[in-house]
């Protein structure tokens, strides 16, 4: 064996496990390159900070929140921000840095960000240049070019220190070979070469026709390069790690599992009985959303309006089922087993940590079923290290090939189209390549912490301390896109389809679930870590609250806590409420209207301001954005008499778009131009007056019928594909274009 090169101190800080996943793959790659890496998350390694036996660390990190620290991370960031270290602290230090964010959130890489920026002030110097993924647009197309590069911008600094490496962001911004298209060599005869009209209409057509052969690759079937016979870039097959023992004389007791804490809790994992499931929009709604209430012991927890809660789901059981038997261990689904590292790894160390250990969320005693059902997100969209290993137990050769494809450096392009923006499962992976059996110890060592879904709560403890209620849609996925079969939401799903047997045990009830039907029923749910999104300590403070659609839930929780102060208090002091809300439809999804208009009245919400999006009446403002223009003037001046501004919803596009109208907003009443008018707004965020509870929306757009019938007319030309041609955009590109071909 290869002496070892030199040591690698590898730090992550991860909310999903995201960044530990990637962290991970480094390790692999840097243990196999014959590197001596040690791998800690970034609260573990304070303990061993500055790092003295290191010359190079590579750090991995996310962000949470609005550009928060991840759960492991906190003690990291405090450490390396204290007043107490010298400006040489890390000066022995040369790192690598690779930030994971999300640009549908305001505060874009926060974190790693501010991190890097203290790193450097604390004496470190950058050996290799770093990298910023978005999760929005898929991580991979920095991640992958990022690791890529890492080694030899390694290699090269222990050569040659301090030369610092090519961007490695712009590599990964040249078109991979993926997203080119190779069409046959054409020639044109030299009467026209001296036309341009000609030659551009003939680009033009060469472009409709690399745009056709690309909508053509589905899942299983790809198009030209990636379906010729040239080397792929691959990632190395994970080692297999995990050793599962059935043993039908052990006892399990699920209880043990439920009751540890989940990421991001504030309390203990409880039980809470549903005490009610009403549904709140019309049948005619485009969405259905319900409101749950829960009733608990006042000593579970402590809430306050705006606190969020955490609701542990489980995965539905025919989709577990359907995996048990597609992984042919139905008839072991519910016997017991021991899950271990297997000896040959065991004893194995990367510094004082074992190299090997069983994923944090799998417990060492249990059954598959519980397994699949509560500790495993068995629908996260496979990552290419588990496509790498369904490629590696696949009989049929074109179905491996086409696996090695999608997990490719040179198959990005598919991975992130026909994979990631459709969320694909492994079960879609499984129903769309028959031939792939992997062993289930295989799954278990990639499929992810199943993760508590976070609801706003809509109520006030004063109205009752032992009860609280959360607003949520009813998510579906439609069989479209690779996906193989249709579901609801995790979460969701779960609670729709205990609404739907509530009804059909208590029809006569309107709501359709009354309160004897949902005694059987319960969630086990936690109290998630504050974000900050709470009322203000005076209630002379003006609010300014904008939340369309269910972003109104806390803000319902906030206006009934002012109801019961005013109750047991009538000269209490109050400043305005503005509500900014919209929905699509006065009548199938106005939110909470009868309590709105009725706190409206009563003069505990001072201004309510409602759009229709979906309402023809030219003359009415269509989005909560469009209503704060009309505005601006009393809205700036509810800010300069110390309003709060708290906003609540998606953040794909009405986060952004509201934060674009409060800038206008500043710019009309203060005559400000946009620079100016952007630092108002980011100064009230850093006073704590700008607060967001935002989301991005999982459910994606349904195709129009257009193009799902173009997808169903060419699939039959799919081995035509196969066989690197495309006869009929072949035939029409040439009838199209008056000029002979030389092919």
């Amino acid at each position: 064996m290869n002496p070892k090169r030199c040591n690698l101190l590898l730090i992550y800080g991860s909310q999903t496990g995201q960044s530990k996943s990637i962290a991970e793959d480094i390790e692999t790659k840097a243990d196999n390159l014959n590197y001596d890496v040690e791998m800690l998350s970034m609260d573990e390694s304070v303990e061993k900070m500055p790092w003295k036996d290191y010359r190079f660390v590579i750090f991995i990190t996310s962000s949470t929140g609005d550009g928060d620290p991840p759960e492991n991370a906190g003690i990291f960031w405090r450490k390396i921000r204290s007043k107490d270290l010298n400006q040489d602290y890390l000066n022995h230090l040369e790192y690598a840095f690779l930030g994971l964010g999300d640009t549908n959130y305001t505060t874009f890489l926060g974190y790693p960000k501010s991190v890097e920026k203290q790193l450097q002030k604390l004496g470190a110097k950058q050996f290799y240049k770093s990298g910023w993924a978005d999760d929005a647009v898929g991580l991979e197309i920095v991640v992958d070019p990022w690791i890529e590069n890492l080694w030899s911008a390694l290699e090269n600094q222990i050569a040659h220190p301090h030369i610092l490496l090519a961007d490695p962001v712009s590599v990964a911004k040249i078109p991979t070979e993926s997203s080119i298209i190779t069409l046959p060599e054409v020639k044109l005869i030299s009467k026209v070469e001296n036309q341009p009209s000609v030659l551009v209409a003939i680009q033009k057509e060469e472009e409709e026709l690399e745009k056709c052969l690309v909508e053509l690759a589905s899942l299983k079937v790809s198009v030209s390069p990636l379906e010729s016979e040239c080397d792929l870039k691959v990632p190395l097959l994970p080692v297999s790690y995990l050793d599962l023992k059935f043993n039908s004389e052990l006892m399990f007791f699920p209880e043990d599992v439920l009751r540890k804490p989940m990421p991001s809790s504030r309390s203990a994992v409880f039980q809470a009985g549903i005490k009610s499931l009403e549904q709140l929009t019309g049948e005619k709604a485009l969405k259905t959303t319900l409101q749950a209430t829960l009733e608990f012991c006042p000593a579970e927890i402590e809430y306050q309006p705006g606190d969020s809660i955490g609701v542990c789901c489980a995965n539905s059981a025919e989709e577990v089922d359907s995996l048990l038997r597609r992984l042919n261990m139905i008839g072991q689904a519910d016997t017991p087993f021991k899950l271990k590292i297997k000896e040959e790894f065991a004893a194995l160390k990367s510094g004082a940590k074992p190299k090997y250990e069983v994923p944090s969320h799998l417990p060492t005693l249990a059954t598959l079923r519980f397994v699949l059902t509560r500790c495993c997100e068995i629908r996260s969209v496979p990552r290419k290290a588990l496509i790498r290993i369904l490629a590696e137990y696949s009989s049929d050769e074109l179905e491996k090939r086409r696996l090695l494809e999608l997990c490719s450096l040179q198959g990005s392009d598919d991975y992130t189209r026909l994979v990631r923006q459709p969320e694909l499962n492994v079960l879609d992976f499984l129903n769309t390549f028959p031939s792939c059996h992997p062993p289930i110890e295989r799954l278990l060592e990639q499929l992810p912490r199943l993760l508590a879904r976070p609801y706003s709560l809509s109520s006030s403890p004063l109205q009752d301390s032992r009860s609280a209620s959360f607003v949520f849609n009813v998510v579906k996925f439609p069989i479209q896109d690779g996906r193989t079969y249709e579901r609801m939401g995790v979460a969701t799903g779960e609670m729709y389809r205990m609404f739907d047997k509530m009804k059909n045990t208590d029809s006569a009830s309107e709501s359709g679930a009354s309160n004897s039907s949902c005694r059987e029923y319960s969630l086990s749910v936690f109290l998630r870590s504050s974000n900050g999104f709470c009322l203000p300590k005076s209630s002379e403070t003006p609010l300014i609250l904008i939340g369309p659609g269910t972003g109104v839930a806390p803000f319902v929780g906030f206006l009934a806590h002012r109801e019961e102060l005013l109750k047991s208090n009538a000269n209490l002091p109050c400043g305005p409420i503005w509500l900014f809300y919209g929905c699509r439809s006065r009548d199938q999804d106005y939110l909470f209207k009868n309590e709105l208009e009725r706190w409206h009245s009563l003069g505990i919400l001072t201004r309510l301001l409602v759009t229709f999006s979906r309402e023809a009446k030219p003359s009415q403002p269509k989005y909560v954005q469009d209503l704060i223009q009309q505005y601006t003037t009393p809205i700036v001046k509810l800010i300069e008499k110390g309003a709060c501004i708290y906003v609540c919803g998606d953040a794909k596009n009405m986060a952004k778009d509201v934060m674009q109208a409060l800038i206008s907003a500043f710019q009309t009443a203060r005559q400000l131009d946009e620079g100016e008018a952007k630092k108002a707004v980011i100064q009230l965020q850093i006073e704590k007056r700008y607060l967001q509870d935002i989301w991005t929306n999982d459910r994606r757009k349904r195709r129009g019928g257009f193009e799902n019938f173009w997808r169903h007319l060419i699939a039959p030309i799919e081995l035509v594909v196969r066989n690197r041609r495309c006869l009929a955009g072949v035939i029409q590109f040439v009838a199209t274009v008056p000029i002979r071909w030389k092919l």
